[in-house]
């Protein structure tokens, strides 16, 4: 195929990278028209730092973002601020990654010199392994630090090769994107070994300036990767019973994993989001096998090295790129499953390699020459497209994701807990709706689900939390406390378990608990959307208790976690000018009027901007303002369809400013007011007028 390109004048290297884009890009399109899954919600769509405008910043911050990835979560900001949470830019992003991740490997192992190198990057290209890393948005650390990592990888053997001019500038390029991959994800970590391996693969001596030159990649490697390991568990919450395992219980772990990305590499046709969780047993010799297998295939590499480097490099080269994952270091995710597809990204490469190479001696098998090599290589990426097309539809959406794993896995219990989850969502906005029986009909749905989960996993705070939810919205009071107390007793730390209980003694009457309790939870996530939550509900009880001082405590809090938020603004403005404070009230109000396209709805930018202009017509405004203020007006007034009302301030403004024409207007606006029985609003009218005496001048 490649020659056939040549002969028509197309240099063989940009044929075979628009083809390796395109299959990439086929395999994968898919994902495009995908939304928004699992915890896309923490990592973008309901991140408060994605749309704070120092969230660049903030994102460089440990413990601010759910895992300390910052380069991606700038990313995530980058984009947020250019397109908000639209999935499908999210999606092509990821997507247009991968593709250059395939190009980007296919470059690296020409340079390196390993054969059929094309073929390996685009199985590493269109392999459904690959899917779980492209069409879930959070997992674009995958893709971003594996593109970091190949573009550092690159640079770093150019670097070898390079003139003594060339050579320091180069390694630094090198040295760069490494750190940059390491930033996106600590998977990277498989980087500075491959450097050494490389060199091994391509017989150069390991001297000294050699072993400088990958030292400060190892240091750095190091230093994140534990870094990434402490967060992991005492930040994203690896640790419990679940992750306590022996060292014997790890080495048999690892062996279990390696054996089984391998196996599915090799057989794709059944992508499972979340696999069954693997029973370890040391006691069993069969479960010790593919352990005896890796040190066996490590053995005769090492015995055959003088003879050929091929089988020991890939060993070692496998096994730092699945390390991150194969159980020496707790990840969150161990907790309902020890292996994943997205944890054998960085292997795929490796394993593609491997694969290539057996395809290569059956073609020579079944007839002697390469091009045999050829057809079946064309037909098994024709077939890993196919089946990467067929893997990506389960990510269409939350609820097919779910539904798809329950199928393939019905003993996932997250995933079961995950759907009741959706099911609760859904009778809250039916509720909401008032269509309180088709309501009713989802909570059961989700009740059902959650107890299943609770048998697949007692000790699950989340599962008892869907539970609690399911017996609210079915108006099962007691039993909902129960099960939120059960969860309480897991997880006494999370103030979003005390903010639910709150909700439910508020439902039972018991209002002063209540508001112990959202102050308690406020307290417990302070900083946090749950935050944002709990001192809502608190403003709220203020306001029913006629406390205009502690609704503006409240308020302002909500403020500062919100900066931007027009409605809150305008909220606390009103609260502010309703306790006394009718200046720092109407300043708040113009604030939130600045932010015009941040609120809800325009109903609540305009009830905003007519409490700013009751408090405008009796504040003294500076020429900017008054221009602004008396444009909003006019704006009010001609979309108001002439109301009376609206008029009245329009010229209220005006006269406020010395435009003694409009007093005479305003007075019969006054006794018309009078006459139609509107008497507050001709009270309010005199009121004013008497604040301005007429000028007689």
């Amino acid at each position: 195929m490649i020659d056939r390109f040549s002969k028509l004048g197309v240099p063989v290297g940009w044929r075979a990278a628009v083809t390796l884009l395109l299959i990439a890009l086929i395999a994968h399109a898919g994902s495009l028209s995908c939304g928004w899954i699992w915890d896309d919600d923490s990592y973008v769509t309901a991140n408060l730092i994605m749309s704070s405008p120092h969230g660049w910043y903030d994102v460089f911050i440990p413990r601010l973002t759910p895992q300390y990835y910052p380069l991606v979560f700038l990313g995530f900001w980058v984009q947020h601020a250019m397109v908000g949470v639209e999935p499908f830019f999210y999606h092509l992003v990821n997507v247009l990654m991968h593709a250059v991740n395939g190009l980007l490997l296919f470059l690296v192992l020409r340079r390196v010199g390993v054969p059929s190198a094309f073929w390996i990057a685009a199985i590493f290209a269109c392999h459904p392994m690959g899917v779980e890393s492209v069409a879930w948005v959070t997992e674009r650390k995958n893709v971003q630090s594996m593109m970091f990592a190949l573009g550092s990888v690159y640079c770093f053997i150019r670097s070898l090769d390079a003139s003594p001019e060339r050579r320091l500038g180069t390694w630094i390029v090198s040295f760069v994107f490494f750190l940059a991959a390491m930033l996106s994800k600590t998977t990277a970590v498989f980087v500075p070994p491959c450097l050494v391996l490389i060199a091994l693969w391509q017989r150069r001596v390991i001297h000294a300036r050699l072993l400088l030159a990958v030292l400060p990649y190892f240091v750095v490697g190091a230093t994140l990767g534990l870094v990434t390991a402490h967060l992991e568990k005492t930040h994203v919450g690896a640790s419990g019973p679940d992750f306590v395992l022996t060292i014997a219980e790890r080495f048999q772990l690892a062996g279990r994993s390696a054996i089984f990305y391998a196996a599915s590499f090799v057989q794709p046709w059944r992508q499972i989001f979340i696999y069954p969780r693997f029973q370890i047993d040391t006691t069993s010799v069969l479960a010790w096998l593919p352990m005896i297998a890796g040190i066996a295939l490590l053995f005769e590499g090492t015995r055959r090295w003088r003879q050929g480097r091929g089988l020991l490099v890939c060993f070692l080269w496998y096994a730092a790129a699945l390390f991150p994952a194969l159980g020496f270091v707790d990840v969150w995710p161990f907790q309902y499953s020890f292996v994943a597809d997205h944890f054998a990204y960085a292997a795929i490469p490796v394993l593609a390699l491997a694969f290539v190479r057996l395809i290569d001696v059956l073609g020579m098998q079944i007839y002697a020459v390469s091009r045999m090599t050829n057809v079946l290589l064309t037909v098994t990426v024709i077939a890993f497209v196919a089946c990467s097309m067929r893997a990506t539809s389960k990510y269409e959406s939350e609820e097919t994701l779910w539904t798809a794993t329950i199928a393939d896995n019905p003993e996932a219990w997250i995933a079961q807990n995950n759907l009741a989850t959706i099911r609760l969502r859904e009778a809250g906005v039916l509720a909401s709706k008032g269509e309180i029986e088709d309501a009713r009909t989802k909570a059961s749905e989700a009740l059902v689900l959650a107890k299943i989960a609770g048998t697949l996993k007692p000790g699950e705070f989340t599962n008892a939390v869907n539970r609690s939810e399911a017996h609210r919205l079915l108006g099962e009071i007691k039993q909902a406390l129960t099960e939120i107390d059960n969860a309480i007793a897991m997880k006494p730390e999370l103030g979003d378990l005390r903010w639910m209980r709150a909700r439910l003694l508020e439902s039972s009457g018991r209002v002063e608990e209540a508001r112990a309790g959202f102050l308690h939870a406020a307290e417990l996530v302070a900083g946090t959307s749950a935050e944002i939550a709990a001192r809502r509900d608190l403003m709220r009880l203020a306001i029913a208790r006629a406390d205009t001082n502690d609704a503006i405590v409240q308020c302002r809090r909500l403020v500062e976690l919100d900066r931007f938020n027009a409605d809150m603004i305008a909220n606390l403005g009103a609260l502010l000018a309703a306790g006394g404070d009718r200046e720092q009230g109407r300043r708040e109000l113009w604030r939130s009027l600045l932010l015009r396209q941040n609120f809800s709805s325009e109903q609540v930018f305009v009830s905003a901007a007519l409490r700013y202009l009751k408090l405008a017509i009796d504040s003294t405004l500076d020429d900017a303002e008054a221009r602004e203020a008396t444009a909003l007006a006019n704006e009010l007034y001609a979309r108001s369809n002439r109301d009376i009302s609206v008029r009245y301030l329009q010229l209220a403004l005006q006269l406020s400013r010395g435009d003694e024409s409009t007093r005479n207007e305003i007075e019969s606006i006054e006794q018309g007011a009078r006459s139609a029985g509107a008497t507050v609003f001709a009270d309010e009218i005199t009121a004013f007028l008497a604040r301005r005496p007429r000028n007689e001048g």
